[in-house]
C-alpha cells in the first residue's frame, strides 16, 4: 500500500538520520538511505532531488527537534528566577534526549564546511537565542547584568553541555549542570551586593 508523500519523506529522513548516526554524514547517500528505508534509490531522489537535498532535509529536521527553545510567552506567569531556572532545566535536561541530534548538528557544522549548512545552523542558533530573550533579559536586568552578554554566556554554557553530552554520554549529568547554574546565580547576587 502506498504511503502519503509526507509520511514517505519522514521515513526517508529517519533512515538518513540512522545512517548518519551509524557512520557519519559522509555515509549518507541515496543508496545507503534507500537500503535503510527499504525503498528504491529512485524514491529518495524523487523526494529530495540529490544528496544535498536529502542532507538539507535532515538538517531542517534536526533544527526543528533540537533547537526549538522555549515557546513564546514561556514563564510570563512566573517570577524572573522561576522562569529562568525552569527554562534552563528544560533545555539542559533535554540534552540527554537530543544527544544524537546534537551530534549530527556538530557534524554538519564542523565536518561539512559548505556555507549552506553553516548558514542554516547559524540562523537556527540565532532563532534559539531569540526564543530565550524575554526570559534571560528579565532575569539579567533583575540581577544587574548586561542582557545580551548574559544570554550569550548562557548559550555558550548550554552548547558546551551539548558537546559534553555527545562526548561523554555515560558521565553527562544534566542535574549537576542545572545545580551549578543555580549556584552561579546565587554567587552573582552575592557579588552584586559588594560592587
Amino acid at each position: 500500500m502506498k504511503k502519503p508523500e509526507g509520511e514517505r519523506q519522514d521515513d526517508i529522513i529517519a533512515a538518513a538520520r540512522a545512517v548518519a548516526l551509524r557512520g557519519g554524514l559522509e555515509t549518507v547517500s541515496a543508496r545507503t538511505v534507500a537500503a535503510e528505508a527499504q525503498l528504491s534509490s529512485g524514491l529518495v531522489y524523487f523526494h529530495f532531488g540529490s544528496k544535498d537535498g536529502l542532507l538539507q532535509a535532515l538538517l531542517r529536521h534536526l533544527m526543528d527537534t533540537a533547537l526549538d527553545g522555549p515557546r513564546r510567552g514561556f514563564g510570563q506567569n512566573l517570577s524572573a528566577d522561576e522562569a529562568f531556572f525552569s527554562m534552563v532545566a528544560n533545555e539542559v535536561a533535554g540534552l540527554n534526549e537530543f544527544r544524537d541530534e546534537a551530534d549530527l548538528l556538530f557534524q554538519f557544522y564542523f565536518f561539512r564546511r559548505g556555507t549552506e549548512f553553516r548558514s542554516t545552523i547559524n540562523a537556527g542558533l540565532n532563532a534559539y537565542s531569540e526564543s530565550m530573550k524575554d526570559v534571560t533579559d528579565r532575569f539579567a536586568l533583575e540581577k544587574g547584568l548586561a542582557p545580551d552578554a548574559f544570554r550569550s554566556s548562557l548559550l555558550a554554557l548550554i552548547q558546551g553541555a551539548a558537546v559534553d553530552a555527545v562526548r561523554r554520554p555515560t558521565e553527562f549529568d544534566s542535574e549537576q549542570i542545572i545545580q551549578i547554574i543555580q549556584n552561579f546565580s546565587a554567587t552573582t547576587q552575592d557579588l552584586n551586593r559588594f560592587t
